[in-house]
């Protein structure tokens, strides 16, 4: 358990992102002599399947913004992704078998052999790390080595990539660093059950000198993270450090720590940045009280003084999906198609409890728990005819989702609403990623818009907590 906590720090994403542009590109892909019929692409957020075309390769047109985040992948029968980088005007091939062998060639091919160069030894070094056995100094010195070690590669390279990708490959990994910098002995804490003030490394209170305020760099993914979760993270610790406090900080709860941060942020910043800052405190604040009348009150005082046109928006959208969903609401009516393509509607379920799960084929925490939770629950409940598991796939393809039932024995009423996160019903129930799961009571409303997951053993009292509510 310890070395899953701590290696969690190796974990953060790289990811690289800019500025929008328009200006069409295409990516060729050659998994020969793979036997493989498909594989996934995920493009702005979004997961869809390929198919080969007449050469027996899988093509891929974009447009948009650019430079994109690009991840090619396959789950089986081998398990394997490639993260990518696209450029406007690029027509770049990878030749890839998702193991030892990937070669790139055409517009692009140099930034992107250079990205897998450091992808590719960041992820040998994250899993060769053993930091179970490391000092607070060593740990801290295993983990700034190992994000040092992608920067230098970048460097050495230099001038065979294009100014655009050194730019945000530049930005990417000083703030990949910098997150695993705030967030190294926080998880050496937890990880090690060591108090928090005796294993803060050298240095760290004047780590935010080196933090940079640029709003136009939000666009790039890491920096992004870095200013909408670790920097209000790295405010609090400070603060919580000039109070004398800092050991006290996982007694405070949830929702006060983030309405604290709010405070701290609100100070901190300024302009678009303090704006973007704010709004994903209160986004995790909404998920945390359910949108309750402190959150509400910080909501309006954020509308009042600091939201940006765009940002209000989107903030009074979320509070008002979030109010619309809440518990003791009544759900968005929906009709899908079932396995045999019968119409199936929630209302088809009144007087039962409902236990849904939104999920798809290339969610690997989703089939997780299809394998090992699901299973489980299903048992405790197998006897009672009052309760339905029901399962709402997101996938674009019937034949993934088909597939995947299959090979995972799901069992229960499943539906497909096909279009990933922007599908009718994944939208209707402001489900922003998967797993994600939702009990309807007896009586047709919310109980839980956000219940445990199926293998939590918090879930089968959650289920029997809505079976014993008098309508």
């Amino acid at each position: 358990m310890k070395k899953s906590i701590i290696l969690a720090l190796f974990c953060l994403t790289t990811v690289l992102t800019t500025i929008a542009q328009t200006k069409d590109a295409q990516l060729i892909v050659d998994i020969k002599p793979l036997k493989i019929d498909s594989i996934w692409i995920s493009v702005d957020g979004e997961t869809e399947f390929l198919h080969k075309n007449q050469q027996g390769d899988f093509t891929f047109d974009f447009s948009g913004k650019f430079p994109k985040q690009i991840v090619i992948g396959v789950d089986s029968p081998i398990k394997g992704n490639h993260l990518l980088f696209i450029d406007k005007g690029n027509k770049l091939t990878v030749k890839t078998d998702f193991d030892q062998n990937t070669t790139f060639w055409g517009n692009g091919a140099e930034n992107n052999k250079v990205l897998h160069t450091y992808m590719t030894e960041y992820i040998k070094a994250q899993r060769a790390a053993d930091a179970t056995k490391l000092s607070p100094e060593e740990f801290y010195a295993l983990g700034r080595g190992i994000d040092q070690r992608s920067i230098d590669i970048l460097e050495a390279n230099k001038k065979k990539v294009t100014p655009g990708f050194y730019k945000e490959a530049s930005i990417t990994l000083k703030y990949q660093k910098l997150n695993s910098e705030v967030m190294a002995p926080v998880l050496y804490s937890q990880g090690f059950q060591k108090p928090l003030s005796t294993v803060v490394p050298k240095g760290f209170w004047h780590l935010d000198k080196t933090f940079e305020y640029n709003a136009d760099w939000l666009d790039n993914e890491a920096y992004n993270i870095f200013m909408r979760g670790t920097y209000p993270l790295y405010l609090h610790l400070k603060e919580m450090n000039r109070l004398g406090q800092l050991d006290n900080l996982t007694n405070i709860p949830m929702d006060e720590r983030f309405a604290q941060r709010y405070t701290l942020v609100e100070k901190a910043l300024t302009g678009k940045l303090r704006s973007f800052s704010l709004s994903a405190t209160l986004t995790v604040l909404f998920e945390i009280t359910k949108g309750d009348e402190q959150t509400k009150a910080l909501l309006d005082n954020y509308l009042a003084k600091y939201a940006t046109p765009e940002d209000g928006q989107k903030m009074r959208e979320n509070y008002e999906k979030m109010q619309n969903l809440a518990a003791g609401k009544t759900p968005p009516p929906f009709t899908l198609k079932d396995t045999n393509g019968k119409d199936v509607s929630l209302a088809d379920f009144a007087g039962k409890v409902v236990y849904m799960d939104f999920w798809a084929s290339w969610c690997a925490p989703c089939r997780f728990e299809m394998k090992n939770g699901s299973p489980k629950l299903h048992d405790q409940f197998k006897d009672n005819k009052d309760v339905v598991f029901l399962y709402i796939s997101i996938d674009d393809k019937e034949t993934q989702w088909h597939k995947a039932i299959a090979d995972d024995h799901i069992e229960g009423v499943n539906l497909l609403s096909k279009g990933g996160m922007n599908s009718v019903v994944a939208k209707a129930f402001n489900i922003q990623g998967v797993p994600r799961y939702i009990i309807i009571g007896r009586d047709g409303k919310i109980f839980d818009n956000d219940a445990p997951r199926p293998s939590d053993n918090k879930t089968p009292a959650r289920i029997n907590e809505a079976l014993n509510v008098q309508s």
